[in-house]
C-alpha cells in the first residue's frame, strides 16, 4: 500500500531544509557535550521532517533512536487511541502513554 502525506497523521514539522542547511525548532534539539569539551546540538526523538520522494510526493518522518520512521496513518493513530496498546516506531507494543509510543511521540497523550 502506497502511503502519502495526506494519509498520514498531520504531525507538526519541527525540522526543515533551508538553503543548503537543516533548521530545527528548539524543542527538537538537545545539547550534548563531546569528549573534547565542545557542545553541539543533536536532534531529539520525536523531531518531524518532510521528505521528498523520488516520484515528487512528500512524506512525513519522525526521528527515533537515530533513525527516521514514517509517521503513521490517521487510521493507525485512531486504532491506537481506542486500543489498550500502541506501537512504537521500532515495532514494539507498549501502553499508549509510554514515552516511546507513537501517541506520546506525536504529542497526543
Amino acid at each position: 500500500m502506497k502511503i502519502t502525506e495526506q494519509d498520514q497523521f498531520p504531525a507538526q514539522i519541527t525540522v526543515w531544509r533551508k538553503d543548503d542547511s537543516v533548521r530545527a525548532r528548539a524543542e527538537s534539539l538537545r545539547s550534548v557535550t563531546l569528549p573534547d569539551g565542545t557542545v553541539t546540538k543533536l536532534l531529539r526523538d520525536g523531531a518531524v521532517g518532510r521528505f521528498n520522494l523520488a516520484n515528487g510526493d512528500k512524506i512525513l518522518k519522525l526521528r527515533f533512536n537515530r533513525k527516521w520512521h514514517l509517521v503513521p496513518t490517521m487510521e493507525e493513530v485512531q486504532m491506537w487511541t481506542l486500543d489498550s496498546v500502541c506501537e512504537t516506531p521500532d515495532g514494539r507494543m507498549v501502553e499508549p502513554d509510554a514515552p516511546d509510543s507513537w501517541l506520546s511521540l506525536l504529542k497526543l497523550v
